[in-house]
């Protein structure tokens, strides 16, 4: 497994350094970016798709809280740890699903802990991915679709439908873009906030103003590409197998 790609969101400059470093130190987690406000947070998830983070719960601009709602929203596998001086929010942390909760002054021991649960709870993830079939089951009124997941371009949401586009033809569900995604295999990439695209497929990538498509052979159409995500879609594309 790689390094787990980490967000760290501690509006406390001293805090922030100490956790940093230590985090650091762990050899399984590598910290991408960091934010001091629960907007910065929500930007910094969008543009480096991380698989964890660890969020102090009193931020300024939108509390920790509520930045991990939206951050979910985005990438709804995300794993969270929250921080707080506080426990009242004990029980709203834990009902979204957050990984640990740990309460300041932060006990490195208890910290080490919450990484361990979150490293072990990615690797259960990552096997049932792994494990599962390479068929996608898509439900359109009363048909059950069961389409090969290496038959699939990309998939956009146009208003509440998800159009899955294949070679020959379109499937159009009411199922939710997100919940898609988490049924797919690694091979997929959340491109753009409407599109998600099968890394084997693209050909080339053409820039058109503030963002970029992505174009497949065989296909006409293209996928959004948000200009957060080009460079790190660039390099999945490039490092695949």
């Amino acid at each position: 497994m790689n390094k787990i790609k980490t967000i760290l969101a501690e509006d406390h400059t001293d805090s922030l350094e100490i956790i940093t470093t230590f985090i650091e130190g762990h050899p399984s987690f590598d910290i991408v970016a960091t934010s001091c406000d629960g907007e910065d947070l929500i930007t910094q998830v969008i543009k480096y798709n991380p698989d964890l983070i660890i969020a102090d719960i009193n931020m300024p601009k939108l509390n920790g809280m509520e930045a991990v709602k939206k951050c979910k929203k985005i990438k709804s596998d995300l794993k969270v740890i929250f921080l707080t001086g506080y426990d009242e929010y004990a029980v709203e942390a834990f009902a979204e699903s957050a990984v640990d909760y740990l309460v300041k002054p932060i006990d490195f021991s208890r910290l080490y802990e919450a990484l361990d649960k979150a490293k072990s709870s990615l690797f259960q993830s990552s096997e049932q991915i792994g494990n599962s079939s390479k068929k996608l089951k898509i439900k359109n009124n009363n048909i059950i679709h069961l389409i090969s997941m290496d038959d699939i371009f990309f998939i956009e949401k146009q208003g509440k439908k998800c159009i899955i586009h294949l070679k020959d033809k379109t499937i159009e569900t009411n199922e939710n873009l997100m919940d898609i995604k988490n049924r797919l295999d690694n091979n997929f990439y959340i491109s753009h906030r409407s599109n998600i695209v099968n890394l084997n497929k693209i050909s080339y990538i053409v820039q058109d103003y503030e963002t970029y498509l992505a174009f497949f052979e065989g296909l006409d159409k293209g996928a959004h590409i948000s200009k957060l995500k080009i460079k790190e879609l660039e390099e999945k594309v490039t490092n695949i197998e």
